[in-house]
């Protein structure tokens, strides 16, 4: 589409509806997600040993940086559904730094590690976390894609593998909540590995589902 087209595209259009202010659409996604992920949890029941989890200084800080990956990505995605990113263009390098920290803290669990070895747990067929982890994020994914859609987004890819990371990580934490299993390899190559992979998939479908130009 040429920019005569464009315009001509956007006069016959009309005036479209001002999109809500971010801070709005982020507080209504943020209260959407919270209550999402305690009805997982509630389904699914938290681990047995929740109370004494939530006694761990790792566990809390590995729960408390994935949240805050999430909740910065939903930040980026809803920032880049407007043509000028709100001017914050740097607000999609921000979950990133949570990544980052998250997998320091991922690190620091493998000091007290002495069951399988990555081998093993890749040698595993363990399909079960990552389909959960993709069957949770998928109604929020779909909502995060139409709030996208509803703006003129023009970074696509960026806009898509945000709004994937925003719901995947809150997957992540979820399965955290609810799975017994602590065993940092399994955390890592069946938890964050599928996040990421899934975020890289959000990142395609973005280029081709939230294009509007």
């Amino acid at each position: 589409m040429n920019t005569d087209q464009l315009i001509d595209k956007l006069v016959a259009e009309g005036a479209p509806k001002p999109l809500p202010h971010p801070i709005k659409q982020i507080l209504y996604w943020a209260l959407g997600a919270l209550v999402y992920l305690a009805a997982f949890c509630l389904f699914f029941g938290f681990r047995d040993d929740i109370a004494v989890k939530l006694a761990e200084p790792l566990y809390i800080a590995e729960l408390v940086l994935m949240s805050l990956a999430a909740l910065s990505a939903a930040c980026a995605a809803v920032y880049l559904s407007r043509p000028d990113c709100g001017q914050m263009p740097w607000i999609k390098y921000v979950p990133f730094g949570f990544v980052v920290l998250w997998a320091a803290v991922a690190f620091l669990g493998f000091r007290d590690f002495g069951g399988l070895q990555i081998a093993d747990i890749a040698n595993q067929y363990n399909i079960d976390c990552p389909l959960t982890i993709f069957l949770f994020s998928l109604p929020p994914g779909i909502a995060m894609f139409i709030l996208i859609r509803k703006g003129a987004p023009m970074q696509l890819c960026w806009a898509g593998i945000m709004a994937t990371l925003s719901v995947t990580a809150f997957a992540y934490v979820g399965m955290r909540l609810v799975e017994m299993t602590d065993n940092p390899v399994h955390l890592l190559f069946w938890h964050a590995l599928p996040v990421m992979i899934m975020s890289i998939a959000g990142m395609l479908a973005g280029k081709y589902t939230l294009r509007w130009f």
